[in-house]
């Protein structure tokens, strides 16, 4: 079935760049992936668009800024054609510098206007939500001045980019937008039951994020205890998150033999669902972006070892779920 807003075809592989905020503080605690300079963030982009990715996912609020900006001198230096680019938008600092959540027409506008600055381009090619409450209230959310702004070229396409499959799952229940970015990964394939077995699924493009599960499914962790430095969000991971992921992880030793080692194969999950536009994962550098270009070379699993996966990682712990 086709897909508004442009026929889907085979997911591709694209690249996140939340990396390229920085530690990205809120008070005295980072959200982000620690420091990173201009140099190597624009090597990485430029890597990855010369090794064929055409989608590049942003946000706004990623170092305040600070990666839209970096993305846009990297598009600038590059010559390649048919870069979609989507961006978020939604969360903001007020006066005193407290992070709040705005998604007012007033501030859509204002933020659409500076992200293109940003980034140097004239259309948003998908603009999303970032990261709404999972009981956002869909039902009396107007979606007209989404529409004003397609009708005047400023973005391509809108939607939402879910804290979780519930919330996404509501998103599709109040038909807002055509793009949804969901969590999806090996670890965690919950957007297959409560996502895409709807037959809703249908009016909407998919992008599959935190595919490497916040970076835990990576032939390191196999061996080795993670430290992650201070100035990382995952150093103050629940501990008992961070066991699941790192255990479950584990469990997923088998695919560390295929081509390109656990990381590749995790994305290469990614790539084998049908209902996935694209997957986005973050690199902080080449090396890490010439390794994940395998899994777009190699492509999908064989269905024998995506059942193997399912077996050996069954379900996402309770804590995770809803409690109703």
């Amino acid at each position: 079935m086709s897909k508004p807003d442009g026929a889907k075809t085979v997911a591709q592989l694209g690249i996140g760049t939340w990396q390229f905020g920085g530690p990205n503080y809120q008070g005295d605690k980072p959200t982000g992936w620690g420091e990173i300079d201009e140099s190597t963030a624009i090597r990485t982009l430029i890597t990855a668009i010369d090794g064929g990715v055409r989608f590049i996912d942003t946000a706004d609020s990623y170092g305040a800024g600070q990666s839209e900006t970096w993305v846009g001198n990297a598009l600038r230096q590059s010559t390649a054609q048919g870069i979609t680019v989507c961006t978020k938008f939604g969360n903001r600092r007020d006066a005193t510098g407290l992070s709040v959540q705005d998604y007012s027409p007033a501030y859509l506008v204002e933020a659409v206007d500076a992200s293109l600055r940003r980034l140097q381009r004239d259309t948003l090619d998908v603009l999303l939500l970032h990261s709404p409450p999972d009981n956002f209230d869909w039902a009396t959310y107007d979606p007209q001045p989404y529409e004003a702004l397609k009708q005047a070229g400023k973005i391509g396409a809108y939607g939402v980019s879910s804290r979780s499959v519930y919330g996404a799952k509501r998103v599709m229940e109040a038909g807002f937008g055509s793009v949804l970015e969901v969590i999806y990964n090996a670890l965690d394939r919950r957007a297959e039951d409560i996502l895409w077995a709807d037959p809703r699924a249908d009016a909407y493009r998919f992008i599959a994020r935190v595919p490497l599960a916040s970076g835990f499914l990576s032939s390191r962790y196999l061996h080795e205890e993670p430290v992650f430095p201070i100035d990382q969000y995952r150093h103050y991971l629940p501990d008992r998150d961070r066991n699941w992921l790192l255990n479950s992880s584990r469990q997923l030793q088998f695919l560390d033999k295929l081509d390109g080692g656990l990381s590749v194969s995790a994305l290469r999950f990614c790539l084998s669902n049908s209902a996935v536009s694209a997957v986005i994962p973050g690199a902080r550098n080449v090396d890490q972006v010439q390794k994940q270009a395998l899994a777009a070379k190699l492509g999908p699993l064989p269905i024998e070892i995506i059942n193997q996966i399912r077996q050996a990682v069954p379900d996402v712990p309770a804590q995770w779920k809803p409690a109703f």
